[in-house]
């Protein structure tokens, strides 16, 4: 206590002696202390590179790992060991608002302490106040400094180490204790931000030039081992972990991070282009460093050339202007310059314009008193010229609010298991507890590691960005998806819909299908469609582009055949998707090229080579484009789809609905007569369409018709079938006037008496009726031929084609007959229709081409279409939405 209070005394002594010094040292701080805290936590916005360190000082405390992702050595750890350090001293990362505020607050701490060195330094090097008195104005009100070092950086946190060390070396007395810590705070500055080591040549002058004749040598000797041996923990370290090395060295072929791989990636960053060159890196940063700051980018390289021919005689502008020039050829070295990388030279520039004009002032000698007045004139004009370069809205402008609020609504609206892809800035506000709420999104990633890291895009995401639910969409974002070599991030942005948005009052020039802006005080939130909804979107477009043909003829490629099916197919996909455009083209062919019998408003069915080959109608073609048109007058609200829809119902009843022992039956087509019977497709009966017409054709009975086509499809099941499998064929004939059912195969071909690509169509239409209406003779007839598709599914395969006894008729499989059995799971097994859904059709699906399986197969791509519709909730009754 004696100790401490004696401690206290002495310092209150020296104080009271030196009030005046330490009124101006605490006028100072002030000066710096206002022009960088003020605004602080709105200008400049919250950067990337902000986040990503507070993401690794969160990581350290929370997870106790270098990284929150793979630690890859792209920084050694020191500078976020020291915002851990910071965050736990001041109370978690929420204590000064956001955690990145909580870093600008540490940050404010250095520059305050980087201030008291220069104003040390300077006063040491020359024994006056005047130099360090300007060089801290400088730095206190450079535009640069105010930008940069109100950011949470690790070249920050270096230049402090830096300057703490250079203070060390320029104490009265230097003794070996000091030079031993010097070199320890040199090494820390190195671990800091690696960039460091480029002062190393100073530092050796500067022990060198400290310490007495004859110790220089044990000095620098002792000084480069202890600054060596705290580098050496980052090796060390890595060589520890067995991540020293690069896959492949010395027969280690596990693949790992390694530091020589890191150092080798750093080191070829950026372009080789020489420095003067206009589009090197350097270059197009000094123009930027100049808009922000031309005087201390135009007055600093000049006080640096003037500082080296001074220090020909004077000692005293020796190791500032070695620390300048230094620092500048790791600048113009070539390779990857950011932004940000000039910060420790600001305090450098500050220094030496100090040193340089306090010289030049006190010249008195009237030989150069022409250096002495234009000195003077300076002194007055500068200022001026200074002061107009700091912008006022470094002090008013408000460039974070808008990634506040993109937190705020995050936390308030979304589900924390969501997927959602965002700037690192705003990592730690999102996977900890406090801020707004105790919300934590444990699947809110960088965008960077999205596309980057192959453990978050191939194994958390499975390599399919259809897995990203939402989009935090930034400045930062936007750039990366512009420079990365592929899609993946594009495509989920091109498949999103914004949900909320905070660029009103943003400076930037936006231009997102470009992928273009210009400054981060904006941001947005875009929710990635339904993964689901994607795929039926894609696979529509690649429909369109290989099957329509024309204005909105539709051509199997394998046959060149143009079927009225067909065409039915198109309009109804096209109007579930809304593509009024695509929707209307093929109506209009259909219309023009098919669509001309005499004496009715059905289709014919078949078209090829240029010309109508068959004008028979085909009736599950006709009430298929006939629903489409329904669909069409509610979806694109026009009522001149409905007229047509009227028209070709009154034909269809008239011609295609007959009655055969008291029940009505659908027939194939208007030429379905044959004998004393009539041609029936089973597959053509849709029970959910006819409850749709029964709204727009109130003349004709069709709720009738929906009841007795399962009157049809059971009687089918029970009388028809063998084996009890309760199976349809693919044509029935069914005789007049008794209703009998017997085989078609006399009039079609041998495979009428068969289930198979016909037949599957069966449980689709009944599925639909479900899906619309919900209706127990719907649900009733799935479970009944359910028994048949669980058996098959469980012994492996389904095949597509059977005999009527369940036994197989080939040994291949087929994406079109696999919507039967996807269809009847549907509704009563949903663990089966998932793993029919998963194993088959995401199986044999090319995300990227947007097809599947056979991508020439018309077939196949329009039934995987509609199966993967039907399993995903997209086929609603747009009649009664």
């Amino acid at each position: 206590m004696k100790i401490q209070n004696a401690i206290i005394l002495a310092l209150w002594e020296k104080i009271r002696k030196n009030k005046f010094e330490v009124l101006l040292i605490v006028f100072l701080l002030l000066i710096s202390g206002i022009s960088h805290a003020y605004n602080m936590f709105h200008f400049p916005y919250y950067e990337n590179d902000e986040g990503t360190y507070m993401s690794q000082a969160w990581s350290i405390l929370r997870q106790g790992n270098l990284a929150p992702y793979t630690y890859w050595y792209d920084h050694a750890p020191a500078g976020w060991i020291f915002i851990a350090f910071w965050v736990t001293l001041t109370g978690g990362f929420f204590t000064f608002g956001t955690s990145i505020d909580s870093g600008r607050v540490f940050m404010l701490v250095l520059h305050l302490a980087i201030t008291i060195f220069i104003y040390f330094i300077a006063k040491k090097l020359t024994g006056r106040k005047a130099p360090a008195i300007l060089a801290i104005l400088i730095f206190s009100l450079s535009p640069l400094a105010i930008y940069f070092q109100r950011r949470v950086l690790l070249d920050n946190i270096m230049t402090f180490w830096i300057f703490f060390t250079i203070a060390i070396l320029l104490k009265n007395k230097l003794k070996l204790t000091y030079i031993f810590l010097s070199a320890i705070t040199f090494g820390i500055a190195v671990l800091t931000k690696e960039n460091a080591i480029f002062f190393l040549p100073a530092f050796l002058y500067l022990v060198y030039e400290r310490v007495h004749k004859k110790q220089k040598a044990f000095a620098l000797t002792s000084w480069l081992i202890v600054s060596g041996l705290v580098i050496s923990l980052y090796f060390l370290y890595a060589l520890l972990k067995n991540e020293f090395f690069s896959t492949g060295f010395l027969g280690n072929t596990s693949k790992h991070v390694s530091l020589m791989t890191a150092f080798k990636l750093q080191s070829t960053r950026g372009n080789t282009l020489p420095f003067w060159n206009t589009n090197s890196d350097f270059f197009i940063n000094l123009i930027e460093w100049y808009k922000r700051d031309y005087f201390l980018v135009i007055v600093g390289p000049v006080a640096t050339l003037i500082g080296l021919a001074l220090s020909i005689k004077n000692k005293i502008f020796r190791f500032p202007t070695l620390l300048s020039l230094l620092f500048i050829v790791f600048l113009i070295r070539g390779g990857l310059i950011i932004d940000f990388y000039l910060i420790p030279l600001v305090p450098v520039f500050s220094l030496l314009i100090g040193l340089v004009f306090d010289y030049l002032f006190r010249l008195r000698n009237q030989k150069i008193g022409l250096i002495y007045i234009g000195s003077f004139s300076l002194a007055v004009i500068i200022p001026i010229m200074f002061l107009s370069g700091v912008r006022t809205e470094y002090f008013s402008k408000d460039e974070t609010t808008p990634q506040r609020e993109t937190i705020a609504w995050i936390k308030r609206n979304l589900d924390e298991k969501a997927v959602i892809v965002m700037d690192d800035s705003i990592y730690v506000d999102l996977h900890e507890p406090g801020l707004i709420n105790n919300k934590v999104f444990t699947n809110a990633e960088w965008s960077w590691k999205v596309e980057k890291d192959p453990e978050i895009r191939d194994r958390k995401l499975k390599g399919d960005w259809r897995n990203i639910e939402y989009i935090a969409l930034s400045h930062e974002i936007l750039r990366q998806i512009r420079l990365f070599e592929n899609d993946f991030l594009a495509n989920a942005f091109n498949n999103s819909v914004k949900l909320a948005d905070w660029s009103q009052n943003s400076s930037s020039h936006i231009n997102l299908p470009m992928y273009i802006s210009t400054n981060g005080d904006w941001m947005s939130i875009y929710k990635v469609v339904d993964k689901d909804e994607i795929t039926l979107n894609e696979t529509w477009k690649f429909y369109k582009k290989n099957f329509i043909k024309s204005y909105g003829q539709i051509v199997d490629q394998e046959t060149g055949k143009t079927t009225s099916e067909g065409q039915s197919y198109a309009m109804l996909k096209a109007v579930w998707m809304g593509d009024k455009a695509a929707f209307d083209g093929v109506w209009a062919w259909t219309r023009d090229h098919m669509q001309h019998r005499e004496g009715d408003k059905l289709l014919s069915w078949l078209w090829e080579k240029d010309k109508l080959v068959d004008a028979s109608s085909a009736s599950d073609a006709d009430e298929d484009i006939a629903l489409a048109l329904i669909f069409a007058s509610k979806r694109f609200d026009d009522n001149k789809y409905l007229v047509d829809a009227k028209a070709l119902l009154a034909d269809i009843w008239r011609k295609e609905v007959v009655q055969i022992a008291g029940n009505l039956v659908f027939v194939s087509g208007s030429d379905a007569k044959r004998g004393n019977g009539y041609l029936v497709n089973p597959s053509y009966l849709s029970p959910g369409s006819y409850r749709i017409f029964a709204e727009i054709d109130t003349l004709h009975n069709w709720e009738r018709l929906a009841d007795d086509s399962y009157y049809l499809l059971n009687k089918i099941g029970t009388e028809y079938s063998e084996s009890g499998t309760y199976f349809p064929p693919n044509w029935i004939l069914v005789n007049d006037p008794d209703g009998s059912i017997s085989s078609a195969e006399k009039y079609i071909t041998e495979s009428s008496d068969l289930y198979g690509f016909d037949a599957f169509r069966i449980p689709f239409r009944i599925a639909l009726d479900a899906e619309w209406f919900g209706g127990g003779q719907a649900i009733q007839y799935l479970e009944k031929i359910e028994p048949f598709y669980i058996r098959e599914w469980n012994e492996g395969k389904i095949y597509a084609i059977y005999n009527l006894d369940g036994e197989n008729k080939v040994d291949y499989e087929s994406l079109s007959t696999y919507a039967g059995a996807l269809s009847v799971f549907k509704f009563t097994d949903s663990k089966k229709a998932s793993e029919v859904y998963n194993r088959i059709y995401l199986q044999k699906l090319k995300y990227d081409e947007g097809y599947w399986g056979d991508k020439n197969n018309y077939y196949d791509q329009n039934w995987a279409w509609f199966a993967t519709a039907l399993y995903t909730n997209n086929l609603p009754n747009l009649f009664q939405q």
